[in-house]
């Protein structure tokens, strides 16, 4: 197939899924507002100098003259309010939309004019894909056709987390980005008293973001001295390494459609400790391969370090059950290529 991509081509996930086309001999063009990370290959389109909402609409009639050179088999647009705009007011055909949570779970809700642009875009996809049963569902109450609307998690390559090192007894580690839907403040608090009263626990974030200064004062201020690290963004055998080392991975987001991350943590064998959001539940459940705590509640979030803690046995059979839900239904080899032959059908005239 020829593919045409809109997304950010800074960010890892488009990388990753571009790439995982390429590999599979299709030729894909990536078409972005953004610069690429380095050698990554993408076409920039004009961004104007105004609010974001407006860039994209500046960019619909560069984009037309760039695809009808191009001619693709199909348009594959990321995230909705954004590249989905692009593609739809350009008024390209076959569409594909991918939606990747907060421009629905969030901003969709938000308000009027947000709801209208999520209903116009998704009404001009022939193909919706969702990485969750509840992003999914808010895609058909914004008025994606169902039976073009498909939830399937990205996934995972389990291989990365074979042979990895040594389990690190008190390890809590955290990946997610330093941003308020992530609430990382709720995490430093709610395992200030566990840290305090435990020797050899420590506490690991990797991530970056708007909030880090903040959250890094915040740290100095109600965490013992030393038992904490900020080490920034980290590439993805990294990231494999440290969730291999941790006993319990922490994430306290406010929404989540499914979070990559999650399913890396249960792939590795580290014990998530993680909000009682719908994102979470399509995965785990209290008691059944995590612990979890309400959104925003320090305390609640130590409580569950320490149910998880105070069952070895459960922990065991937390790791063996997580591994083999993420085997089962988080395989990024097989998720992908059902998303590829969506794509074929797509490309021939089908969903």
């Amino acid at each position: 197939m020829r593919i045409a991509t809109l997304a950010n081509a800074a960010v890892i996930h488009t990388r990753r899924w571009v790439s995982r086309f390429r590999d599979r001999g299709h030729e894909v063009r990536v078409f972005s507002l953004e610069a690429p990370a380095q050698g990554f290959d993408a076409i920039r389109l004009p961004s104007a100098p105004v609010p974001g909402f407006a860039r994209y609409p500046l960019a619909v009639l560069p984009l037309r003259r760039a695809l009808a050179r191009y001619r693709p088999d199909l348009v594959d647009a990321h995230y909705v309010p954004n590249y989905g705009m692009l593609a739809a007011l350009a008024g390209v055909r076959p569409l594909s939309v991918t939606a990747w949570g907060s421009d629905l779970l969030v901003a969709g809700p938000s308000n009027a004019l947000q709801r209208a642009r999520a209903r116009f875009v998704l009404r001009s996809a022939g193909l919706v894909l969702a990485d969750s049963d509840n992003l999914a569902a808010a895609a058909r109450a914004l008025g994606a056709v169902p039976e073009r609307t498909h939830a399937i998690p990205w996934g995972v390559e389990l291989e990365r987390f074979e042979g990895l090192p040594p389990r690190e007894p008190g390890l809590l580690f955290s990946a997610r980005m330093h941003e308020p839907i992530y609430d990382l403040a709720t995490i430093l608090r709610g395992v200030a008293g566990w840290l305090a009263a435990t020797p050899h626990g420590r506490l690991v974030l990797a991530g970056d973001g708007s909030e880090r200064a903040g959250l890094e004062r915040l740290a100095r201020e109600i965490l013992p001295q030393g038992r904490v690290s900020f080490i920034g963004m980290v590439a993805a055998p990294e990231l494999a390494r440290w969730l291999g080392r941790a006993e319990f991975y922490l994430s306290a987001s406010r929404s989540d459609s499914t979070s990559v991350t999650l399913l890396e943590a249960m792939a590795a064998g580290a014990i998530p400790v993680v909000t009682d959001i719908d994102g979470n539940r399509e995965w785990v459940a209290e008691g059944a391969g995590a612990r979890l705590f309400p959104p925003g509640d320090p305390s609640s979030l130590a409580r569950a370090l320490e149910r998880a803690l105070g069952d070895r046995e459960w922990l065991a059979g937390a790791r063996r059950r997580n591994l083999r839900v993420v085997a089962e239904r988080g395989s990024w080899a097989r998720n992908m290529a059902r998303i590829e032959e969506l794509f074929e059908r797509l490309a021939r005239g089908g969903v």
